[in-house]
């Protein structure tokens, strides 16, 4: 599988609504089953949910219960399997590859290990056993956190709105997908030009990979910035910062129409250069905001 495709696919946000999964299963009749046992990770026709993805996303929605403890302990965060549709679309082959909570990591496996037959890959015209993914953003409804323990949002650079979240349909894969007005190669200079290196983590030689989330809403604004992966907190907040910074995208459509999309992106820190010493007679600088 092409893991790279995967930092720009939008986390299946895990909204508990009160729908019932069709359970009805399209089975490819007019073509032959391949006698190969070879998995494609790219085949001409993809597996698929039966029904699409919009009936998948309600599947999850109806079949998750969000473990106890983790919600106690306020535990959110992105989970993604592969897994192989085999010909008869029933799904194998499970292999997590990127970790949330483990009581989330269970869930998310236990959900795809309840659901109904896809509709298998073909390939050259023979149905195939064929490897895809499914990403599972588990986030808790704010408001129901108990007071006293509230989650605050980083900084304003965030863009934090609570309305586009609970007055539209966010969307998580779409037919066209969000693009960034520039493109690609633009958007990773935009970031590298605006990205300020925290000057307490440069001096301790602190490195890596932030992973945020946000949403392009379907006029292409930017909001609701977060961290979904990260460890260090100055490297976080100025992920989100620069993120916060970006100028409108090509919004995503689906079905024609422009839609709210909910975006995964990579921002890494690496140093390149000798630490910065610190300030003779000082054990830390706290710079201005």
């Amino acid at each position: 599988m092409n893991i790279r495709k995967f930092f720009f696919v939008f986390a299946a946000c895990i909204l508990v609504e009160g729908f019932v999964a069709k359970q009805s299963v399209v089975m490819a009749q007019d073509a032959p089953v391949s006698s190969s046992d070879r998995i494609f990770e790219e085949p001409d026709i993809m597996p698929i949910y039966p029904g699409g993805t919009p009936e998948m996303h309600r599947f999850i929605a109806n079949t998750l219960k969000y473990p106890v403890e983790a919600r106690e302990r306020n535990a959110q965060g992105l989970v993604v399997y592969t897994f192989v549709v085999e010909k008869d679309g029933t799904l194998s082959n499970f292999n997590i590859i990127h970790r949330a909570d483990s009581l989330l990591n269970g869930e998310a496996l236990r959900i795809l290990q309840a659901m109904p037959p896809w509709r298998p890959a073909r390939h050259s015209g023979e149905i195939v056993r064929a490897e895809t993914y499914v990403p599972m953003y588990f986030r808790l409804n704010q408001n129901a956190i108990a007071a006293g323990t509230p989650v605050q949002p980083t900084r304003d650079y965030s863009k934090k709105d609570v309305v586009v979240l609970e007055s539209n349909t966010i969307y998580t894969i779409v037919d066209k997908m969000p693009q960034y007005t520039y493109g690609e190669t633009e958007l990773y200079a935009f970031i590298a030009h605006n990205l300020r290196y925290p000057r307490e983590a440069r001096q301790e030689g602190i490195e890596g990979r932030i992973l945020c989330s946000f949403v392009v809403a379907s006029d292409g604004s930017i909001s609701n910035i977060e961290v979904v992966e990260g460890s260090n907190k100055l490297l976080n907040e100025e992920a989100v910062r620069v993120l916060g910074l970006m100028p409108r995208w090509i919004p995503g459509e689906d079905k024609g129409e422009k839609v709210h999309v909910k975006c995964l992106l990579p921002v890494d820190f690496v140093i390149d250069e000798e630490p910065i010493p610190p300030f003779p007679g000082n054990d830390s600088v706290t710079e201005n905001q």
